[in-house]
């Protein structure tokens, strides 16, 4: 392992009691390979730093000036109707000179290069907490294989300190990936969208098959009670009984003894257009608890143990 290997981390969050038992240090890598229309990290996808703007925050042009229009080199900013910033998504290239002058932090870089010891840093900060709730450090994104290599010594540094490591993952990578950071996992989620490999497609933008495949080969590298299978329960897209059923039945017949159902959610939908993006599902809405329920108990029956969580 070197101090040298960097990646590109878009968000440390702290005192987390979800992703992971006790309070726990999430990290959220950029980079998924992924294009799931339900995301809520937008933000997450591409691999590269990228420029936000929060239009709220901003005042307009006639009470700050606009140093952001004057500070681009590549004249990628112009003013709109109400003399705020419009951004060519195309020109820009996160250079990050607007967001040094604006005073409202409206525009901001997100996304920053790191090395393992500085993200080590940030968490060691809390290791009292860790020590008093048996928490650690989560890893997530974005798809953290997506930066494998960072991924693994990062949590290799983090069992070398004596911290609960876990990892939240598609399952989308070369297989030898995923095994190479497994080693560093002490507790593994893994999604599982859509059992269907044309309908993933459609929702994802890549097929299930490699997800399918890694997810077969898991057990023989890490304990069933080491991983939790987690189900977002999207409406409209695999919230099927027939696919829920699938999948709980598939998730049994291999060995796992842990799953989840995720519920949708729209926490994310606002920061779409930070990003000159336009959120895919503008007219869907959290499922019934009822219907939530329903297929609780039909994963129960499968003989899986049901926990609770969101995304």
């Amino acid at each position: 392992m070197t101090d040298k290997t960097k990646g590109i981390v878009f968000n440390i969050q702290r005192y987390s009691i979800h992703d992971g038992a006790g309070i726990r240090t999430l990290v959220f890598l950029k980079g998924c390979p992924l294009r799931c229309v339900w995301c809520c990290n937008p933000e997450s996808q591409k691999s590269e730093p990228e420029l936000g703007f929060i239009e709220s925050r901003c005042v307009g042009d006639s009470t700050c000036g606009a140093p952001c229009l004057s500070v681009c080199p590549l004249k990628a900013i112009h003013l709109n109707g109400q003399g705020k910033p419009s951004i060519d998504r195309k020109t820009c290239d996160a250079c990050g000179k607007c967001a040094d002058v604006c005073r409202k932090d409206a525009l901001r870089i997100v996304g920053r290069e790191m090395t393992v010891d500085e993200v080590m840093a940030e968490a060691e900060k809390d290791r009292a907490f860790y020590r008093r709730s048996g928490g650690g450090i989560t890893i997530g994104g974005g798809e953290p294989l997506a930066q494998h290599v960072f991924t693994a010594e990062l949590l290799e540094a983090a069992q070398e300190a004596y911290l609960h490591t876990a990892m939240e993952t598609s399952g989308h990578a070369p297989w030898n990936h995923l095994e190479a950071v497994l080693k560093h996992v002490d507790l593994l989620h893994y999604d599982l969208k859509h059992m269907d490999p044309a309908r993933h497609r459609d929702l994802t933008g890549r097929s299930n098959e490699l997800i399918v495949s890694n997810l077969k080969r898991v057990l023989s590298v890490k304990a069933p009670q080491d991983v939790i299978i987690r189900i977002p329960v999207i409406p409209g897209c695999n919230d099927s009984v027939e696919n829920i059923r699938e999948t709980a039945r598939f998730v049994a017949e291999l060995g796992f003894k842990q799953t989840e159902l995720v519920p949708y959610h729209r926490l994310g939908v606002s920061k779409y257009s930070q990003y000159g993006m336009v959120y895919p599902l503008a007219e869907f809405d959290t499922a019934p608890q009822a219907d939530l329920d329903a297929l609780r108990k039909m994963v129960e029956a499968s003989g899986l143990m049901e926990m609770t969580g969101s995304i």
